[in-house]
């Protein structure tokens, strides 16, 4: 290799690595402009420095790089060990904004609380994939934006939940009474709700409550059901939903202060619909 040749090599990476902590600091900026309306200490001192570790400037020096590291290393261990007081940090904040709404009604949020509601709505949308639910970061992100139309999207994400394969299963026992000898078959549709979300956090999150529907089509000796998750995607008055449990701290969010963002036009509720197709000798049928 000449000398050309590693030069535009490591133009090359350099460039990559520009625009991959570029797309970082991005949204650590967004966490951090999260955290100074939240007002958490601990919260705006983590995203401050990890802001710092990841902006893409003087790449080309190795000393800077190698400190810069091991400071984000020592941060993301520091903040793991002490994630409660992140947790308890949001928790305050917003069981502050259901109290006033609560006695104050939507009325008692000054355009300040407005903003830092709507970009929790964002940093839920932009790290739902952290926590481990993306459908339902997905659907948060999709109420920012006004829509008259169904949004679809196509998953089998839903296979995950016990509750899902448990109606699924109840279908394919009735179609081992019916004859193939149909094109396709509506399916009765069943509603689904979840009251616990311990065992099946990721599912429940993004589809409770939720109604299944499916066609079944004969292909040779089995069945393929073609499947849909239908659900109204918004906050509820009085809801709560556990996003995040680390240690002894769940994350908790009260929905009410988001559904006063609907109420006064910053989140717009819209139908989501998720689909996906199975067989019905699928091994996920048969445990």
């Amino acid at each position: 290799m000449n000398v050309l040749d590693r030069a535009f090599i490591h133009k090359l990476v350099k460039l990559v690595l520009t625009i991959l902590m570029g797309i970082i600091s991005f949204f650590v900026f967004i966490l951090l402009f999260w955290s100074i309306l939240l007002k958490g200490p601990v919260f705006i001192a983590f995203s401050a420095i990890m802001l710092a570790v990841f902006l893409p400037i003087k790449l080309g020096n190795r000393q800077y790089t190698i400190t810069r590291i091991i400071i984000g290393i020592a941060a993301l261990v520091i903040i793991l060990m002490f994630s409660d007081h992140l947790i308890r940090e949001i928790n305050k904040c917003v069981d502050e904004w259901d109290y006033t709404l609560g006695k104050h009604g939507v009325a008692g949020y000054s355009f300040f609380d407005k903003l830092s509601i709507y970009n929790t709505n964002l940093v839920i949308s932009f790290y739902g994939r952290l926590f481990g639910a993306p459908e339902y970061g997905k659907q948060s992100l999709g109420l920012c934006i006004k829509t008259r139309n169904d949004r679809e999207w196509f998953s089998d994400f839903a296979m995950k939940s016990p509750k899902v394969t448990g109606v699924i299963k109840n279908w394919k026992t009735l179609l081992r009474r019916q004859k193939k000898n149909v094109s396709r078959l509506m399916l009765p549709s069943r509603k689904i709700s979840w009251r616990n979300y311990v065992d099946d956090r990721r599912v429940a999150l993004a589809l409770n409550p939720v109604i299944l529907e499916a066609k079944a089509c004969p292909v040779g000796d089995r069945w393929r059901l073609d499947c849909k998750a239908k659900l109204l995607v918004k906050y509820r008055k009085n809801a709560k939903r556990v996003l995040l449990t680390t240690g002894r701290e769940p994350l908790v969010l009260a929905e009410g202060p988001f559904w006063a963002l609907q109420q006064e036009g910053w989140l717009f509720p819209y139908t989501a619909v998720w689909t996906w197709s199975i067989y019905s000798d699928d091994k996920r049928l048969s445990r």
